[in-house]
């Protein structure tokens, strides 16, 4: 009977157990485990947010701005030496006050230190400059700023790939714009998003007044309407089976052909539209 009691008293339910592990460790194992930069920026001296916005960002930089808590994702994202704690480490090492990030607590500021998404220009401790992005909030009280905190991400591939777009769209803007022959570019509903200055001339109107516009009204308003109904079956037959079209047009438009492509857009099946003279093709 001892022995069974015995027993029974050594069997802990590990539900009763107290626990010795305060929320702030639990927190920040939480943190630790993360793999989404985590950091937390704490002013030796709050910032007066009753003050003027010029002096709001003065202040940031220079009320004595540390790092509260930084976990290790922040550390690897930033290039932390090893060895070395990130929390030891003076805020300006990587947030220095330089006009983007001035720009970067003006919108806290506009915003009331709650954004997601705002963008920065950092620097990591190996020197290197990069673009990230980070979703804020604050602990304010009493009209003052005790300390930010959020999660930051590395946006640079994604400025590079931007960037690497633009330079295309730059080269084939020039292309389009370097065509002799009328061009257009329609989306799937029949609305002109691109044209050309020999587009330009040809309807005559400039590119500002087009784009946006239905291309069976502007063709109406250019006495073409009497195309629209051989138009319009070309189009669907070019939504539809996904291959270019050309349609020769001698009653309206003298001698010239309107070639019709289809073009991949977010919206579905758009098309290309370009006319060139009929001696052209068939030379």
């Amino acid at each position: 009977m001892s022995d069974a009691l015995a027993s029974k008293n050594t069997a802990i339910d590990p539900v009763n157990i107290p626990s010795d592990a305060s929320e702030t460790v639990v927190l920040r194992g939480m943190l630790e485990a993360s793999n989404d930069a985590c950091w937390c920026m704490e002013f030796t001296k709050p910032v007066d947010l009753t003050a003027a916005d010029h002096e709001i960002v003065r202040n940031v930089f220079e009320n004595g701005p540390v790092w509260r808590h930084c976990n290790a994702a922040m550390e690897r994202l930033y290039q932390l030496p090893a060895g070395q704690d990130m929390n030891a480490r003076p805020v300006h090492e990587i947030f220095p006050n330089t006009p983007s990030n001035q720009e970067f607590v003006r919108n806290l500021i506009a915003n009331g230190f709650e954004v997601d998404g705002a963008p920065a220009l950092d620097r990591r401790y190996d020197g290197l400059e990069i673009y990230v992005e980070n979703d804020v909030r604050a602990h304010i009280s009493n009209g003052k700023l005790y300390r930010m905190f959020g999660t930051v991400r590395n946006v640079a591939k994604h400025r590079r790939r931007e960037q690497v777009l633009a330079d295309r769209f730059l080269q084939v803007s020039g292309m389009i714009a370097a065509i002799p022959s009328p061009f257009l570019a329609i989306d799937p509903f029949g609305v002109i998003e691109v044209v050309n200055p020999a587009a330009e001339a040809w309807v005559g109107r400039k590119s500002e007044a087009l784009v946006g516009q239905p291309l069976d009204a502007t063709l109406q308003g250019m006495h073409l309407g009497g195309l629209l109904p051989d138009l319009e079956g070309v189009m669907a037959k070019v939504q539809s089976l996904a291959i270019p079209i050309t349609m020769r047009v001698k009653e309206h438009m003298s001698d010239t052909v309107w070639q019709i492509a289809p073009r991949e857009t977010s919206a579905g099946t758009g098309y290309v539209l370009m006319i060139v003279p009929d001696n052209i093709v068939e030379g």
